[in-house]
């Protein structure tokens, strides 16, 4: 196995990158594998580290706060470079956590600002009537062995969100980021529908079939044992099973409440009935061939590149069952809707449709799209490496050979902040945002069209170029801060929107007055702080950077400090 030359090369990269250790350079190669992020997103938003050194940490590694107005997910880490697994690391590791974000550090911990700030935010989230889901990933650098096994096996039965990597699991973890851009090979595959035992006279009915326009259309019920054969051939042509869902909007959400529940369904005197108990599993692919009639005796389906789009849960839990005893499935059938079609809009659209049960994921819708292929182009030849898709950190040359990486997501969220003048929507409901711009790619009435349609003489690419010099500015700047005045970490989106502006006041971006625009923002933030305490003080309430950071406030009373008017828009 090459595992050693992949994993080494990756640490000595990123160690010589951020001058640190090899065991904390793993530590970010982990987070990096399982949060999908950038190198330096990770060590800047993710890692516990501070000034190089692990310390004041609270016994985690990483904490990522996902948020969301719609979701919002907490991601716990604990990284070892130890080659061996031991039972009070992982007891540890929970009741680390559970110190902090269960017990709210009762126990008074010394925490550095990174850790206290995930903290606070967790807290203010959860004081709003927020739930935010927690998963909790404990790495170590050696190999599951049957030794380590009911070691492992405890722990997982007994935390429901914990998951265990070792070695073996991070480099597949990196291979599948690694395999999201090449080419599928194609995959032909015949589903026989099972036929009706109600109807057994002349023509026992097994399919409901019909076409709309040029797209055909077909409802059945198929043994959940020929899903997974289609999954085994999936496995066998592309080296994996995750390429079946390359449409799909979301992953694997591990064995959470629904998934656990699916599983027992399957497992319990009640499987019969799991048609009635499951929505079923809806796919797409590129030709249907449908018969016309029984063909002795039997209802074939003839299909090409079949992409399953919904019920992504659904068959990796039987899939598992398959894996661990196929016997299980026997007399187990699952409800099939089948579309041919190759019009992206209207896949577009059945996804988005079949998939009501959790927010869409338009980081991978809007991935596609032109304007972020001539965006790339234009940060490549600026010496940044643009990052659109799932798995570019450990894909895609330019991520290694560039001297600074950034996802779209990222750039796309503070141009919302500076050039499109909402600093408070983009640190709170980067999924909102997102939508919109996915939305101006293609719809004519967006009012942001003209500048997402892919248009190679858009404004879009200058502008997402400033965003990034602006965003890497206060990045590093904020690293530079003295630990005292803790309100920047908080304040990214707002302190890009201030600079923008009084770029735009000035009438155009010059590099060379970002320093002077930087402290003219930061000392306004200082003011405004001041004046928000005072106000919160008079109505006895208590002030919070979390909050006010996520309101139109903090932006209105910005602009009044620095005397920048709200007229000047994207669309002038």
């Amino acid at each position: 196995m090459n595992k050693n030359l992949f994993l080494d090369g990756y640490i000595e990269r990123i160690a010589n990158k951020f001058e640190l250790s090899h065991p904390l350079a793993f530590e970010i190669l982990s987070l990096a594998a399982i949060l999908d992020l950038s190198f330096d997103e990770v060590y800047h938003h993710a890692s516990t580290i501070e000034n190089k050194v692990g310390n004041n940490d609270g016994g985690l590694d990483g904490i990522y706060l996902e948020e969301d107005n719609e979701e919002n997910t907490l991601h716990i880490f604990q990284v070892k470079s130890s080659k061996s697994l031991g039972d009070n690391e992982l007891s540890k590791f929970v009741n680390d956590f559970r110190g902090l974000f269960v017990e709210g550090n009762t126990l008074n911990l010394p925490l550095n600002d990174k850790v206290k700030v995930a903290l606070e935010k967790y807290q203010a989230l959860v004081k709003s009537g927020r739930v935010v889901d927690t998963k909790l990933y404990f790495i170590f650098n050696g190999e599951k062995t049957p030794q380590n096994a009911p070691l492992i096996k405890r722990h997982l039965e007994n935390i429901e969100n914990l998951q265990i990597f070792d070695s073996n699991d991070l480099y597949e973890q990196i291979d599948n980021l690694a395999s999201e851009g090449k080419k599928r090979k194609t995959v032909d595959f015949s589903f026989m529908a099972e036929k009706s035992n109600i109807s057994l006279r002349n023509d026992p009915q097994a399919l409901i079939s019909f076409s709309i326009q040029n797209v055909k259309a077909v409802n059945f019920r198929l043994a959940a044992l020929e899903l997974c054969q289609l999954l085994e051939l999936e496995k066998q042509i592309n080296k994996r099973v995750d390429t079946i869902f390359s449409d799909n909007i979301r992953s694997f959400l591990s064995y959470n409440k629904t998934n656990k529940n699916i599983r027992n369904t399957l497992l319990s005197d009640d499987a019969e009935y799991f048609p009635f108990l499951n929505n079923g599993i809806t796919i797409i692919a590129e030709r249907v061939k449908i018969p016309k009639d029984m063909q002795v005796g039997l209802y074939p389906l003839e299909v090409r590149n079949p992409v399953i789009v919904n019920g992504l849960q659904t068959t990796r839990v039987i899939y598992d069952i398959y894996q661990q005893d196929k016997s299980k499935l026997e007399g187990v059938y699952v409800l099939f809707r089948l579309y041919e079609t190759t019009d992206n809009e209207l896949i577009d659209k059945i996804t988005d449709a079949t998939n009501t049960q959790s927010p869409i994921n338009y980081r991978d819708k809007i991935s596609n799209r032109r304007f972020n292929q001539y965006t790339k182009e234009v940060f490549a030849n600026a010496g940044i490496s643009y990052l659109c898709k799932r798995g570019e950190t450990f894909n895609d040359a330019l991520s290694i050979s560039l001297h600074k990486s950034v996802h779209s997501e990222t750039i796309l969220k503070f141009w919302y902040a500076t050039f499109y003048g909402e600093p408070e929507k983009a640190k709170g409901s980067k999924s909102k945002v997102l939508e919109e711009l996915f939305d101006a790619t293609t719809n004519e009435n967006n009012k942001l069209n003209a500048l997402f349609n892919g248009d190679k003489n858009s404004f879009i690419y200058e502008q997402l170029l400033q965003t990034f010099k602006i965003y890497d500015f206060v990045i590093q700047q904020r690293i530079l801060i003295n630990s005292s005045d803790d309100f920047v970490l908080f304040t990214d989106e707002l302190i890009a929107y201030g600079v923008y502006k009084l770029f735009s006041k000035q009438g155009g971006f010059d590099i060379e007055q970002l320093g002077s625009y930087y402290q003219q923002v930061f000392d306004a933030i200082i003011a405004c702080i001041e004046q928000e305490k005072l106000a919160k003080e008079k109505i006895k309430k208590t002030y919070s950077h979390n909050s006010y950071f996520k309101s139109a406030k903090s932006r209105f009373h910005l602009n009044d400090k620095l005397e920048l008017s709200e007229e000047n828009s994207i669309f002038e």
